[in-house]
């Protein structure tokens, strides 16, 4: 299946990205690429890569997911993959990324902590 993606807002300042069919080489990876870099330049600093229906990422698309995130921490921004298969799990693991990327099990788990407060204040919180 070919890829294909959809992009919407939860809470005014969490962007979702769901993905669909294969995240692998190919105009429709440039594409999604191209499309979220321009959410980025346009101001998105919490993206979740919802990867529930996506079927498999190959070396391609791993590069694209690791651009984004260093994209958005570079500008103080947060990423979290949602719901990756055990397929493209093991992929994270075996590359060693899951240790770079957050990864969360479901689309409400990565949605309910970009809620969280960021910041040495909320560290402060979470110690006490």
């Amino acid at each position: 299946m070919m890829l294909e993606t959809e992009v919407f807002d939860i809470e005014p300042d969490i962007t979702v990205v769901s993905c669909a069919g294969r995240f692998t080489l190919g105009t429709q990876l440039r594409l999604t690429e191209s499309m979220i870099n321009t959410l980025i330049q346009k101001g998105t600093r919490k993206l979740v890569l919802d990867l529930t229906h996506t079927e498999l990422v190959d070396s391609a698309g791993l590069g694209v997911l690791m651009h984004l995130f260093a994209e958005l921490e570079q500008l103080g921004g947060l990423m979290r993959v949602a719901g990756a298969n055990s397929r493209v799990t093991n992929l994270f693991q075996i590359t060693h990324t899951n240790g770079i990327l957050t990864l969360d099990p479901d689309l409400m788990t990565s949605v309910k902590s970009l809620k969280q407060p960021v910041g040495p204040q909320a560290q402060e919180r979470n110690t006490a």
